[in-house]
């Protein structure tokens, strides 16, 4: 049991710093990464990642709760649509409470992430999606990630909408054509 932690331990240690590392790469490149886009089976895409991030999650025991219909498709990059759902992902986690939940629902055209987190002022809503920006300097992180959500929803159409209240959580919206 104590070397299944470890193992849990360095699992999520390893994943943390391939994430940033991907990020900081992302930002370094300002974006300039040539989209090899294809059409990709997003509910499957949606489902890996998700598997990926549950250890993670599990360490401050949070619930995924899936609602994935099945059979969405979507034109992409596969790199840059991991990334905005990973991004997006990592915060509900890092800024949600112990024993909470991350609610993923997936259908037609539209993604939602919702979380039980720590939630946001309105103040803060209006610099989301700033590069840099924190708000909260009691987890870690650069304040890159959700500029990169940004700028993939940018390449790509995609309108966001988010909705957060303190201390009830955040629930993002990317919505494409």
């Amino acid at each position: 049991e104590k070397l299944d932690k470890k193992i849990n331990r360095i699992e999520i240690g390893a994943k943390a710093i391939s994430n940033i590392y991907e990020d900081l790469t992302f930002v370094s490149l300002n974006n300039q990464i040539i989209s090899n886009n294809e059409k990709l089976y997003f509910s499957q895409i949606l489902n890996q990642r998700v598997d990926f991030f549950k250890s993670i999650a599990s360490s401050k025991k949070i619930e995924f709760i899936l609602d994935i219909k099945d059979d969405i498709f979507i034109v992409c990059d596969v790199k840059k649509l991991s990334k905005l759902i990973d991004n997006i992902l990592s915060n509900a986690i890092k800024y949600n409470k112990f024993q909470g939940f991350i609610k993923v629902t997936l259908k037609d055209k539209i993604l939602i992430i919702e979380d039980s987190g720590k939630g946001m002022s309105k103040d803060n809503l209006s610099n989301l999606f700033t590069r840099y920006k924190r708000f909260d300097k009691s987890v870690g992180g650069f304040g890159i990630g959700l500029n990169i959500v940004s700028m993939i929803a940018k390449e790509y159409g995609f309108k966001i909408d988010v909705i957060s209240k303190v201390n009830v959580g955040t629930r993002i919206k990317i919505k494409w054509q």
